[in-house]
Formats: C-alpha cells, structure tokens, sequence
C-alpha cells in the first residue's frame, strides 16, 4: 500500500514537472517560425551594430540563434518582434537568419563592407559621454582632397562600437564631431581611420564647462607609454586611460610609478579587446607625485587625466611612448597672473643631468642643471626662475627623460589649468586641429624658435569654408611669439597650419569664460 502511494506521488511530480517545462516551452518558443522584415542598416562593417526586426521571434533559449551568412552573433537583446546584434568576426555577405524552437526564418540579405587601408589612423585614449561630461573631436584635412574618416569607439561598458556613417573633412579645412550625439553615458576611447592624411584632437568638456581638456591623438598604439606628470596629494586626482583598440586581443598592462618616494609595481590588469579601462592612480600610490610608465603585451593607448578642487578644474595629456634627450615646449608664462611648472620624469636605472633653457621674448635664460635620480621624477617652479615673461622651455639632458608642462591661474572664479606634453624635435610644418574664436573662446597660437636665426613663419587657418591666409611671422632667435587668431579670425571654428623653412615648434591654447578656463595641446608634425 505504501509503495502504491509513493509511486503515485512520483507520478502525480513527474506529470507536473512535465506540464512545467511544456509551459515554459510554450512561453519561449513562437507559434510559427520566426521571420525578419527587416535589417536596419542593411550593409555595414563588422562589429557594426545591427536591428533585426520581424515577428515570430519568441523569447530566448539556449538553442536560439542569429547567424551572419552562417556566422553566430551574440544578441545584445533578444525580443519577440527585434533582435539587436553586432556583425561578428568572420562574418561576409549574405543571409542573416533567425533560429528559434519552431525552426529557422527566411535569409534577409546583409552586405559586409570591407574598410580599405586608411591613409591614416589616429587614436584618443580618453573621453567620457557620462558622468556630465561632453566630448568632442576635432579633425583638420591637411590635403586638397576630401578625407572620409571612419570613427570606432572602445568603450568601457560595451567593448567596440563603430560609427554607422563615415565623415567627410572637405579639402583644407575642419570638421568638429560631438560624441553625445553617438553614443552618450559611456567612457570612451576613440580611432579614427582616414582616406587622407589628417589631424585630430579631442576636447573634454564638464559642468557647464566650468573647465576642459584637449589633447592631440597619436597615430599608432604601443606596447610602451611614458606619462611625466601626475599628483594624487589633496585637491588632485590622476587617472591614467588605457585603449585597446584591437579588435580580437586582450592587453595585459603593467604599471610602474615613479614617484617621490621611489618606484611602485602595480599588479597586471587586462583591458578586453575593443575596450578602455581608467585606473585610479591613488589607489595604487597613496598621497604624491608621480610619474608612469605603462607597459603591455599588446599595442595600447594612454592618456592621463587630472582634476582638482572637486573638479573645478583639469588637464589631460596623451603619453609618449618613448623618452628622449631633447624637449620643445612653446607655452609658458610667468606673467598674466599665471604660474608655470616643468615636470621631468627619469625613468632610466641612472641619474641624469638636465639642462633647461628659457626662450623668453627677451631672449634665452639658462638654469643651472638638475640631476635626477634614477627612476625618479622632478617639478620645476618656472615663476621662480623667470619672472613676469612669457616663455617657451628647451630641454636637453645627457639621458632619455619626459618633460611636460602645466600652467594654472585663477580670474577670481576658481584655480584653472591646462597641460601638455612637449615635442622631441621641432618641424618645418606644424599643424594644430582645435581653435576657436566664436562661442566665448579666445586662440592663442605660441610659436617657439631654437634657432639662432630669426625665422620667418607663414600662417593658414583652416575653417569649415576653407582655408584662409593669415600674415607671416617672424619669430625671434632663440625666442617665442604669439598670435591672438581673433585678430585675424573673428567669431569662426578654425585649425591652424604653420610652415617656416626653419624647423619650430608650435602649441595652441584656448580660454573661455573670461579665462575662467582653458586647454592647451601640442601641434602635430608631418
């Protein structure tokens, strides 16, 4: 009697769990095999995000499946009338098809695009849609003909997104994209590849644009990057940005500080492929100075950013992936109410000797030499040692160091700054993608000559109209100048292309809310 009722229990169990599955089953699997109406965009290249729509797509199983020409694609949302899904790697031409339990849909046609080989390529580690934030790029076309620029954003919490259409940098002149209007509320690296030789920078804007970054990009990643400033002592925070921007490889990063009180190792991170990660330097270093050097297993991108006074202020600066002997900086100013820092960086296993020449309008001033410890680095207080002068920095040193400079002021509203890194060599043709002198903001271009001669230097400002030719400059001996760009552009976006037979250096700086702001970047040299 006892067993008769315990296998009636079982069975009573079995057919409920059978009634179960059947149900959830039923809830999961369409009435009729799935069909797709529609691919929206139908062509595109591969990790491109797509919109599958139709009907009959039920809700998702294991078995269920998207596929390319054949290839799967992981859904990133699975609903019964839209699937939205990336091509995937591997994927070409063809049918895209819906498999569900009640079986497969029709093919809708997909064309796979192939990118051809850019011109060139240009990569910015740093950016961010959220958090308040607004990010722009700037490209300038450095040729007669138009340049169509493909734009892939590496986010932090989505991996790789590319731009659904190209853009177009007509001939000589410059094109500004907003990143909100792509993709908001992500941290976000970005790579630019582009049919003609161009110029890019990327503008960082927060709090009503209390304040801002800009940086110039770099043409290639690598598996090495050297960033000389960085504090983490009350009001600062430095964050370094790192940008994998391959498609298939993870990076595995390793990070040595060099700081005040010797060097420190941080643990090996990885950054997914298509994707950027931001690190805290405070949470590795504690309270100080410091330097990077970042090392990976795969080609990267770094950038570090830094903000004060509960971000009332920041700067940013793009790294450099290898040290050296000589250092341009054009900007600098002791004078204005402004206050000027050299920050050094020795990463090397022995000391070295640095010689600092001031190129001031009065002509050079040279310092007496630092001697840096090994893996050590050094801040310089330019106020110090120059007074009330505007002045462009040479550095020369018997070992490879890193040399940046940082200015900061204050109009009475908060402590304002900007950043940037130095030039190796001087050029005979420099261009600068980002200016204004519409929307509030003042251009200031500072044009440095280390040449014993004067040197003559011709000006072209390239706007959304095309070019315009400004008046040649002569810039003393071993001395700077700078030239206010409303004086000659009024109230227009421009870019800025300098070219003197004499090689020079160039920076650009921009201020806005009566200089309550500001940024600053390094030119870019063919």
């Amino acid at each position: 009697m006892k067993k008769a009722a315990r296998l009636l229990v079982v069975l009573v169990l079995l057919a409920a769990s059978v009634t179960i599955i059947g149900a959830i089953h039923a809830l999961a699997a369409p009435v009729a095999a799935p069909h797709v109406d529609s691919i929206l965009p139908a062509q595109g290249i591969v990790g491109m995000p797509v919109r599958i729509n139709g009907t009959n797509f039920g809700l998702p199983v294991p078995t269920s499946e998207v596929t390319f020409n054949g290839v799967p694609a992981i859904p990133s949302l699975w609903q019964d009338g839209l699937i939205l899904a990336q091509v995937p790697d591997g994927a070409t031409s063809g049918p895209v098809v819906v498999t569900t339990l009640a079986g497969s849909s029709n093919g809708a046609q997909f064309t796979v695009n192939d990118l051809p080989a850019p011109a060139q390529s240009w990569y910015l580690a740093e950016g961010s849609t959220a958090w308040g934030f607004e990010t722009f790029i700037l490209m300038e076309n450095t040729t007669d003909i138009d340049a169509t620029v493909n734009v892939t954003y590496n986010t932090a919490q989505y991996g790789r997104i590319p731009r659904t259409q190209p853009l177009n940098v007509p001939p000589g002149s410059r094109v500004t994209l907003r990143v909100n209007d792509d993709i908001p509320a992500v941290d976000v690296s970005t790579q630019l590849d582009s049919s003609q030789a161009i110029v890019c920078e990327r503008a960082v804007y927060w709090n009503n644009r209390i304040e801002g970054t800009d940086s110039i990009g770099v043409t290639a990643p690598a598996k090495t990057w050297y960033l000389a400033e960085g504090c983490t002592q009350w009001p600062f925070e430095t964050w370094i940005c790192v940008q994998n921007p391959s498609r298939v490889a993870d990076a595995n990063v390793g990070i040595t500080y060099m700081t005040s009180k010797g060097t420190v190792e941080k643990p090996m991170i990885t950054v997914g492929a298509g994707q950027r990660k931001t690190i805290d330097v405070s949470k590795d270093v504690g309270e100080c100075d410091v330097s990077a050097r970042v090392v990976s297993d795969s080609d990267v991108v770094c950038e570090r950013a830094m903000y004060w006074d509960s971000r009332r202020g920041g700067h940013d600066s793009v790294g450099v992936t290898a040290p050296s002997k000589t250092w341009y900086l054009a900007e600098g100013t002791t004078a204005w109410g402004f206050q000027t820092w050299l920050l050094l960086g020795n990463p090397n296993s022995a000391a070295a000797r640095v010689d600092v020449t001031y190129m001031t309008s009065s002509g050079p001033v040279k310092r007496p030499p630092i001697i840096m410890p090994p893996g050590s680095r050094q801040t310089i207080n330019v106020n110090d040692e120059v007074k009330d002068s505007d002045t462009s920095i040479e550095v020369a040193s018997d070992k490879e160091v890193i040399a940046e400079r940082s200015m900061y002021w204050d109009n009475g509203t908060g402590k304002a700054g900007h950043e940037t890194v130095g030039f190796t060599a001087p050029a005979s043709e420099i261009y600068l993608a980002e200016g204004s002198t519409a929307w509030g903001f003042e251009t200031f271009v500072c044009v440095q000559n280390p040449n014993d001669d004067p040197a003559e230097v011709s000006v072209v400002y390239m706007t959304g109209d095309g070019p315009v030719v400004g008046a040649t400059r002569t810039v003393p001996a071993n001395s700077r100048i700078t030239i206010n760009v409303a004086s000659e552009l009024p109230d227009k976006d421009v870019s800025v292309k300098l070219t003197c037979a004499q090689p020079i250096m160039a920076e650009r700086a921009m201020y806005w809310h009566n200089r309550g702001a500001g940024h600053v970047s390094v030119g870019w040299k063919k």
